[in-house]
């Protein structure tokens, strides 16, 4: 066992040379499933050892890895940017991914953040379903299990499950000690964010064009092959093998077969395979058809649009719904839920009404989201989901708050400075005065000033590129846009009055140096 710190995290790993090494040699990449640790591959080790390098490690908040508190909306990012700064630590450049359950998920992002680096992927027990509905069903049943915060009594239930070994087992054993490990909250944190992202990673996968093996167990309970080769099936790069006399965790169950389908997918020939016949195509394409029905309807289901940087307007299948947002909390009600797509009824009582009585708000709630509903026409749309703990919206939304989001997101963390301008410039099609008029109820604020802040950050790097190429007529412009949103911004004052002096404009420079001092009481004030 390894530690390899980034950023202030621990994350613990193994590496292990080939006992065989040749200049030929490749490297297998191993990602356990949720609750587990990289001890569930010890029974597949063996078998792997002669002929491959071998790379295993605990996910964050899993085995000997730490946690730490981060923005749930970055947990795709910081999976793939754990395994990608640990490969480049140990300076691996290509390898094949072995994935299981959860692991899967993370095994599909980082191949689409870094596909060059992905020789291939096995995907063990894939955790997709026909829809988000299911999805959140499914997290919702483990909820429930857990709703003492008590992890035994969800081991109890999955461990069970996802191998053939009996209680008691140094096996069985070795597997709760793993669930020993992972706190609640960092178990629900997951459920809720594979839940959120489904209909994302279900298209991940569909669109993922590498070689890929789906596995699936026999004797699986939580996944049977009948279910797995239909969601294998979505994927024409996807090959489907199932693996007789075994469990969830087929790898545990038996080693010796699975390793044994892995190396003779490995040694398959994907570059030089022949075009399938245009009629059997056909013929494929009717039964997928058939099959996937259910799948087919929840692609073409209604579309919302939501305009919330302008004044209020929501489209339903293009068609607007003119009244009844100023009722029942309507409108706060879905911002909040274009905001947070996978909510807790808690959480959004305490958020909305956090000065009501829990009891009361709990009803409030009720009431106002079958106002929503209604409005929406959610029984035919099936645009929100909902049960006893979790309300979340089921389509992708149109909103241009959440195009700038992604947008700033998106120039943020650019490093290339052209596409950097680019991506500003975009960003500055959105900004006009009034534009925050959606939102100002209490509970979001902060991601308001937040938003303020990232957009500011990112004009002042605008206009500061612009004034070292001399352009200060450019570099005024583009500081003009901050005072839109903040016409309090004294520093966006401050600057632009430095550029006009710059620029030779003293009479403007003069306008702008008295707006100043007006703002430097209300600047004291902020700082005191």
């Amino acid at each position: 066992m390894e530690f390899f710190w980034e950023n202030g995290f621990k994350l613990n790993y193994e590496y292990a040379q080939a006992k065989l090494p040749g200049p030929e040699t490749e490297t297998l990449v191993l990602i356990h499933g949720m609750g587990f640790d990289l001890r569930c591959w010890d029974r597949i080790i063996p078998y792997m050892k002669e002929d491959y390098h071998i790379l295993r490690y605990d996910f964050r908040g899993h085995g000997l890895s730490g946690t730490g508190d981060i923005d749930p909306a970055m947990l795709a990012s910081l999976y793939t940017e754990h395994l990608h700064a640990l490969v480049q630590h140990l300076e691996i450049g290509q390898f094949h991914i072995l994935s299981h359950g959860a692991g899967c998920i993370i095994g599909l992002y980082f191949s689409k953040a870094y596909p060059g680096m992905v020789r291939s992927n096995v995907l063990i027990s894939l955790p997709l379903f026909n829809s988000t509905n299911t999805a959140y069903k499914y997290a919702d049943y483990r909820k429930d299990l857990m709703k003492h915060q008590s992890m035994r009594t969800l081991a109890d239930h999955v461990i069970p499950n996802v191998t053939l070994f009996r209680q008691g087992s140094p096996e069985i054993d070795k597997l709760y000690e793993a669930f020993s490990r992972v706190t609640f909250d960092v178990y629900v944190e997951l459920l809720d964010f594979f839940a959120g992202a489904h209909s994302d990673i279900m298209e991940m996968f569909k669109q993922h064009t590498g070689p890929t093996l789906l596995l699936t167990g026999e004797r699986d309970p939580m996944y049977p092959p009948y279910l797995s080769s239909l969601i294998a099936s979505a994927n024409p790069h996807c090959r489907f093998m199932t693996i007789y006399n075994s469990s969830n965790m087929l790898f545990y169950d038996q080693p010796e077969e699975t390793f044994k389908q892995i190396k003779m997918f490995f040694a398959s020939e994907w570059s030089h395979r022949a075009p399938l016949d245009p009629l059997l195509m056909d013929l494929h394409a009717d039964f997928l058809g058939m099959v996937d029905t259910d799948q087919e309807q929840q692609v073409i289901a209604s579309r919302l649009k939501v305009v919330l940087l302008k004044p209020f307007q929501v489209f339903v299948d293009d068609s607007e719904i003119l009244s009844g947002w100023g009722r029942r909390s309507a409108k706060e009600l879905l911002i909040y839920l274009l905001l947070n797509p996978a909510v807790t009824r808690d959480q959004l009582c305490e958020d909305l009404w956090k000065d009501m009585e829990t009891v009361k708000a709990r009803i409030q709630l009720r009431v106002c989201l079958n106002h929503l509903k209604q409005l929406l026409n959610n029984d035919e749309t099936k645009l929100i989901y909902s049960s006893n703990q979790q309300i979340s919206l089921q389509a992708p939304v149109n909103c241009d708050l959440l195009t700038l989001l992604d947008l700033t997101k998106q120039a943020l963390e650019e490093t290339n400075p052209e596409q950097k301008d680019k991506r500003i410039q975009e960003i500055s099609r959105h900004i006009h005065e009034d534009m925050f008029r959606n939102l100002n109820q209490e509970w979001n604020l902060n991601f308001r000033m937040r938003l303020e802040i990232q957009l500011s950050t990112l004009v002042f790097h605008q206009a500061d590129r612009l004034a070292d190429q001399g352009n200060y007529t450019g570099a005024i412009a583009c500081l003009k846009y901050v005072l839109l949103f903040n016409p309090e911004d004294y520093d966006a004052y401050e600057r632009i009055a430095h550029l006009c002096e710059q620029n030779n404009q003293k009479h403007e420079a003069r306008k702008w140096r008295a707006k100043v001092e007006q703002l430097q009481p209300a600047k004291g004030q902020t700082m005191l």
